[in-house]
């Protein structure tokens, strides 16, 4: 009996029992299932942290500063200091303030930057324009909003050439940036950019907690690295711990790292699903050949081989699993979609992933069906003509 023969027969024998069919089938169902989209989850967070440590490039070194001292401050000053000719640099001094209009009055947060922060922070602008140096140097009371925030405190206007209050200052907009979506570092979209100076004024404190250094390619970054850390270890003498200096580079492989493992872990998990699906085919199996022991014993009686009755009980256990995998397959992939439609993750499922569910389909098939086939290929036929 050829392949397509055996499998036709097993398709035969597993559709005459149709619900303890979907029954058997249902661990292997679930178990791709979760593995598809398990995986899938891991990967498109995988996708989304590279995509947005990516757009602002592997040029980019970032030094933060956080000191319990009230002595020790990394002033606007300093961090320029630490900028080569042929380098940019913005501080980024956060703090959530009131804002009001005459539509509206709530806390937003205002976040103080330079003129170079757009270009390092790929900000684009829909109206007006951005900071410029002059801003910074004469302190203005100038401001870039984002989209949320245009939306929110000048709804269908055009906020350009308006003004709006800061914490009881009197701001002009400038210029609105773009819609730029949710990202690991806040959205743009929901706050107000003022010159760094006038934040220093503002917040009352000349202190920078976080500076962005670009250089023009990645391969200046290593020299940037550690020109910057003998820096402020030379500002900083007695406190080493007040600051770190990352490259962009460097925290986009941790981050890779870590969802590696994280789709690992997602697709381990979902693999003891795939585990309990291959003892429920098993235990299945191991009930039709004492069912089925008359079968066998007439199939050995006139010729079929312990070989024939073995491929037979495999091929059942194969099909079978090949059969929820696929399924399972299907549910994952749809689910993906409709992951991807109600969020902001642009979910895929890989052909790698759906290779890697038919391939541990087929495996726990063969794995857990390799037993029952041997059971019921070591009949003898004369005892299995006697069974009831």
């Amino acid at each position: 009996m050829n392949i397509f023969q055996s499998i036709k027969l097993a398709l035969k024998q597993l559709l005459s029992a149709k619900f303890r069919t979907f029954l058997t089938m249902l661990g292997i169902i679930i178990g791709v299932f979760s593995v598809i989209l398990l995986v899938s989850i891991g990967e498109a967070i995988s996708k989304n942290v590279s995509s947005q440590l990516g757009d602002m490039g592997s040029n980019l070194v970032s030094v933060s500063f956080y000191s319990d001292n009230p002595n020790e401050k990394f002033t606007y000053k300093e961090a320029n200091g630490l900028l080569n000719e042929d380098e940019i640099g913005s501080p980024e001094v956060m703090k959530t303030k009131e804002v009001r209009t005459n539509v509206k009055t709530a806390s937003s947060q205002v976040t103080g930057v330079n003129e170079d922060y757009a270009t390092i922070k790929n900000l684009e602008l829909t109206s007006g324009r951005f900071c410029s140096n002059v801003d910074v140097r004469f302190a203005q009371k100038v401001t870039v909003i984002g989209s949320e925030i245009a939306k929110k405190y000048f709804k269908n206007q055009n906020p350009v050439g308006k003004h709006i209050q800061i914490a009881g200052a009197r701001y002009l907009v400038i210029g609105v940036l773009k819609e730029k979506g949710e990202s690991l570092f806040g959205s743009a979209d929901k706050k107000l950019f003022i010159p760094v100076t006038s934040a220093e004024r503002l917040f009352k404190t000349d202190s920078v907690d976080l500076y962005y250094i670009q250089t023009k390619n990645t391969e200046q970054v290593p020299d940037v690295v550690k020109r910057t850390k003998q820096r402020l270890s030379q500002l900083f003498p007695n406190n080493k711990e007040a600051y770190t200096v990352v490259n962009q580079q460097q925290a986009l492989d941790t981050f890779d790292s870590i969802t590696s493992t994280l789709t690992i872990g997602l697709g381990a998990i979902a693999g003891i699903s795939l585990l309990v699906g291959g003892i429920g085919i098993m235990n299945i199996m191991l009930v039709s050949v004492s069912e089925r022991t008359r079968e066998i014993g007439i199939r050995k009686a006139i010729g079929a081989g312990s070989g024939d009755i073995l491929r037979r009980f495999l091929i059942e256990a194969i099909v079978l699993s090949l059969l929820g995998g696929g399924i399972g397959i299907l549910l994952g992939i749809f689910s993906a979609q409709i992951v991807t439609a109600a969020s902001s993750f642009d979910m895929h499922v890989s052909a790698t992933t759906i290779l890697l569910a038919v391939g541990f389909s087929m495996f726990i098939g063969i794995v857990f069906g390799v037993v029952p086939a041997q059971k019921a290929s070591k009949k003898m036929p004369i005892d299995a003509l006697r069974a009831d």
